[in-house]
């Protein structure tokens, strides 16, 4: 299957999909796998050819141009349409930033999950050094315009009424981890991706980031020594050079 013209970071979430189900291909055979997300359903496919069977779910289920499966259509913002427990992979792809309840989003997911089940997902990176000066000059994920504004903040689909908010609702690293903790979800793995030359200039600011973050972190550790294992997490997440570098964030978490 040819992988489709996309953008820049919509490129490197593709990548990692087209790695993930070759490293994983003899695992996927006969896997119950909910794509919510599902665009033209490429991503669908690369799972189908490799076994598994494969539900399709997208806001706009007309996108549906690369996979011969039925798309159904969602609205991540209510009651997800899939029975508790239904699936063995959640794919969310280029949609968190999307979301204005974006707990709702995890607690639906971590619903319809197995129980050692993953979601799968791909957003912009907000906790890299490039977007971090990006909010400190304009509040926006990237320091060129457009800035964020009523004109642009929600997008209409051709010829329909409906649509969705533009990337008004950019999470770092950090506040989906916490979102997603609430629901039962442990990140098992970050994905290190094609690193920023902007946040590499900005990597002279590290020992900042590691000074404050280590005296923040045992100042809570003193208070609530029983948090020790989420304190230590964050910690590392928030000093991870990978994460910091990344142009784009794509991260795997596991239920229960």
């Amino acid at each position: 299957m040819a992988q489709p013209e996309v953008p820049h970071s919509r490129q490197l979430a593709l990548d990692y999909f087209e790695d993930y189900v070759k490293v994983h291909a003899s695992q996927l055979p006969g896997k119950s796998v909910y794509d919510l997300s599902a665009g033209s359903g490429y991503i669908a496919g690369l799972f189908q050819a490799q076994g598994a069977h494969v539900h399709l779910f997208d806001l706009f289920p007309d996108q549906n141009k690369r996979s011969d499966l039925h798309c159904e259509k969602i609205d991540l913002q209510k009651p997800f349409p899939i029975a508790d427990a239904a699936a063995d992979i959640v794919i969310c792809s280029e949609t968190m930033e999307h979301l204005p309840d974006q707990h709702h989003f995890f607690r639906e997911t971590a619903r319809i999950l197995k129980t050692g089940g993953r979601l799968l997902l791909t957003t912009p990176n907000t906790s890299s050094l490039r977007s971090r000066l990006a909010q400190f000059l304009g509040e926006s994920e990237h320091y060129s315009p457009p800035l964020p504004n009523e004109h642009d903040a929600f997008v209409r689909w051709p010829g329909r009424t409906d649509g969705y908010f533009g990337k008004i609702f950019l999470s770092g690293l950090l506040r989906l981890r916490l979102l997603a903790a609430l629901q039962g979800l442990r990140i098992d793995r970050v994905v290190k991706t094609r690193v920023s030359s902007t946040s590499q200039l900005l990597l002279i600011t590290y020992p900042l980031i590691w000074f404050f973050s280590w005296r923040n972190y045992r100042r809570q550790l003193r208070a609530h020594p029983e948090q020790r294992t989420a304190l230590t997490e964050i910690f590392q997440l928030n000093t991870s050079t990978e994460v910091l570098l990344s142009k784009h964030l794509i991260v795997e978490w596991v239920k229960g």
